[in-house]
């Protein structure tokens, strides 16, 4: 009795042997195709290389003052820097002859020309995902969720109210209302959590959060996951490095994205300013030939948020992921937000903003890449958010971050 005893327990501790060394072996396997995060399935990116991150054009062909009103500086004069007075690509689209996609000849991605009339929580959208892949929805079946990079790359601020361009990208609304809700997911989670926010639209404190981009008002803010409103998708495929950086330090005081063709001011301009003067510092750093180059700018809208890492915020829930919104060879300076809390500048952009439908453009945009914050400090729409304020000190109501820095940017020769 006591062999069969003996027997049956080294064969059971063997059995165990087998299991764990095949669970290892199992754990060891590369998986090429995609990873689960929370309910969402996230494609792995590929490798960038030169060029293979291009950044559309705004569209936007307008010139604005500090107020509103349409002009025409020269160069030198106050408000001379602005989006529409210097050349970018421009969008080419084509259009499926089954009328189910688009393709951005420019970026090489291709997406849904329509989209699903449902809204959906961040952790349900992958449904919406596996649907079109079983149809092969325009005859494709490796559609995903777009990163916010590649969902901002469709932003069109030729008009605004839609930011897209509706010849080729359909748009659902009734009224502006609605149209301020015209909100997409993208596939990036924030690393930090929904501050200590009351009321809203039933968010919750401490809430995790994913980035969206609102193709109605225009702005990148990040969302409640599992709370407060839903929102829609639309879904992309194609250039798997699209949105990837490829950053080069000249160890000169410039870094240079050989993926996007920018080079930028390593350090900001160190202080606070008013869009004009954001502007003039462009001009002046030009005059003295900073750095050694005379054509800086101040960047549009989307080239400044090709800047982002949406890795990385001041407060994220990881130790490893704490800092400003920017890969680690740039320098942030340090500020104290509205709520006396240690935080990042935003950055003006020289994109012009319309404040509400079928109005002026008397705002710009920003990128924050601190904490998109509320009047007490609060994280409301997270690091990397892309938003509007007005352009002077004073001339409007609900005023946040008029005083914002800047960072140069200029074409790679």
């Amino acid at each position: 009795m006591k062999t069969e005893i003996n027997y049956q327990s080294m064969l059971s501790v063997l059995m165990c042997v087998i299991i764990l060394v095949t669970i290892s072996l199992a754990g060891c396997e590369k998986d090429n195709t995609s990873i689960t995060f929370g309910d969402l399935q996230i494609v792995p990116r590929e490798a960038a290389s030169k060029g293979s991150y291009p950044i559309v054009g705004t569209s936007q062909t307008g010139i604005w003052d500090g107020i509103g009103n349409s002009i025409t500086p020269a160069s030198n004069e106050a408000f001379y820097g602005q989006d529409a007075q210097f050349t970018h690509s421009t969008p080419v689209y084509t259009k499926s002859s089954d009328g189910l996609t688009v393709k951005d000849e420019v970026t090489g991605l291709t997406w849904q020309k329509t989209y699903d009339s449902g809204t959906y929580y961040w952790a349900s959208i992958q449904t919406v995902v596996d649907n079109l892949n079983t149809q092969n929805y325009g005859g494709y079946n490796d559609w995903r969720v777009p990163t916010i990079k590649e969902l901002y790359s469709l932003w069109n601020g030729s008009v605004g109210w839609p930011y897209i361009d509706t010849e080729y990208f359909d748009i659902k609304y009734t009224d502006e209302q609605d149209l301020s809700h015209a909100i997409f997911w993208s596939s990036d989670k924030y690393t930090g959590v929904l501050g200590n926010i009351s009321g809203g639209n039933g968010e919750a404190a401490g809430d995790e959060l994913a980035f969206g981009v609102n193709f109605g008002t225009g702005h990148i803010k990040s969302y409640s996951i599992s709370s407060g409103p839903k929102h829609f998708v639309r879904c992309v495929r194609g250039n798997l490095s699209y949105g990837v950086n490829l950053f080069q330090n000249n160890n000169d005081g410039t870094i240079s994205d050989l993926a996007t063709g920018l080079m930028w001011q390593q350090n900001d301009n160190g202080s606070g300013m008013d869009w004009e003067h954001a502007l003039a510092y462009a001009q002046t750093q030009n005059t003295a030939n900073y750095l050694g180059h005379n054509d800086w700018r101040v960047p549009n809208a989307k080239e400044l948020q090709s800047l982002v890492d949406y890795t990385r915020s001041p407060y994220a829930t990881k130790a490893a992921n704490v800092g400003p919104a920017i890969n680690v060879l740039f320098s942030c300076t340090g500020i104290l937000n509205d709520g006396g809390k240690a935080d990042y500048p935003y950055y003006w952009t020289s994109t012009s903003a319309m404040s509400m439908a079928n109005g002026s453009y008397p705002s710009a945009w920003y990128v924050a890449f601190g904490q998109a914050e509320d009047g007490n400090g609060e994280n409301l729409h997270g690091a990397g958010a892309v938003r509007f304020d007005r352009k002077t000190v004073g001339t409007g109501e609900g005023e946040e971050r008029v005083l914002n820095y800047v960072r140069l940017v200029r074409n790679i020769q």
